[in-house]
This record gives C-alpha cells, structure tokens and sequence, in this order.
C-alpha cells in the first residue's frame, strides 16, 4: 500500500505527538509500507496503529498504484516456500487467498504482494513455520524490488 499527505486547509489545527509526526516526516507514495516502516523505524504494529490515526485525521490518504503485476516466477518462489510450511495444499490455499483479496491470479498488483503474504502466513499453522514463510518472502520481495 502507498500514501500520500494531505494538505489541509487553512486554520484547522490538530494535535500530533511525536510518532505521527515522524511517520509523516517519512510518508511518500512511492515508498510502500516496508521502506515507511523502515525508515520511520516503527515495527508492523505501531505503523498500522498511526497509519489509521492519520488517515482519521485526514492527514494521509491511501493510493491506488495502478504497476505491474506479480510475475509468474514470484508466484512459483511464493508457492514453493508455502510448499515447504504446509505441503500439498499450498496452491489451494494460494488460489483461496487470492480469491479472498478478489484479486485474479495472474493480475496481482505488485504493491499488494506483502497483504498476500500476510493473509497466507496468518493460515500457516504452526508460528515458526509462519514466521520462516514470511522472512524467505520478505527476502524474494527485496529481490524483486516489491
């Protein structure tokens, strides 16, 4: 997902702590939620949690990328590595997911390769498992520049 900020209009005042102003220091649509996160030095949980305070305050807004989509090779490594979690059922609970998201298979826009990854590892029944799925599939976004 990508964000930009909002300009508001003149004379409103609103009241940030230090956090909020940080991640807004950071925000740009086209750094995705990995490089925000990143660079703000925020885990997942504390992003999300100011991400939807600026987006109540109108100070952020979400972006609609229309890029490329996932390639066949990405979604081979991803089937791959959920084969190595859970077995068989991996290309199912892909397809299931996908479905899920109501994304078609073959056009998954790039941008939304981590909410997949993360929707899938959340179906993963063991946490080590989960935890090792999403590493490897952080390590094949970077490769892929997701």
């Amino acid at each position: 997902m990508f964000f930009r900020k909002v300009a508001l209009p003149d004379g409103d005042k609103i009241s940030l702590n230090a956090d909020m102003i940080r991640l807004l220091m950071v925000i740009d649509e086209d750094k995705d939620l990995l490089q925000i996160s990143n660079e703000a030095g925020m885990d997942i949980s504390m992003l999300n949690q100011i991400l939807s305070k600026l987006l109540k305050l109108k100070l952020i807004e979400l972006v609609e990328k229309r890029g490329q989509f996932l390639s066949k090779k990405f979604l081979a490594d991803l089937r791959l590595n959920l084969s190595q979690a859970i077995g068989p059922m991996a290309q199912i609970l892909i397809e299931d997911t996908v479905a899920g998201m109501e994304l078609k298979m073959f056009e998954i826009p790039g941008h939304r390769a981590a909410e997949l990854i993360s929707n899938i590892a959340r179906e993963i029944p063991e946490e080590n498992n989960q935890i090792e799925f999403k590493k490897t599939m952080i390590e094949i976004m970077k490769q892929n520049r997701l």
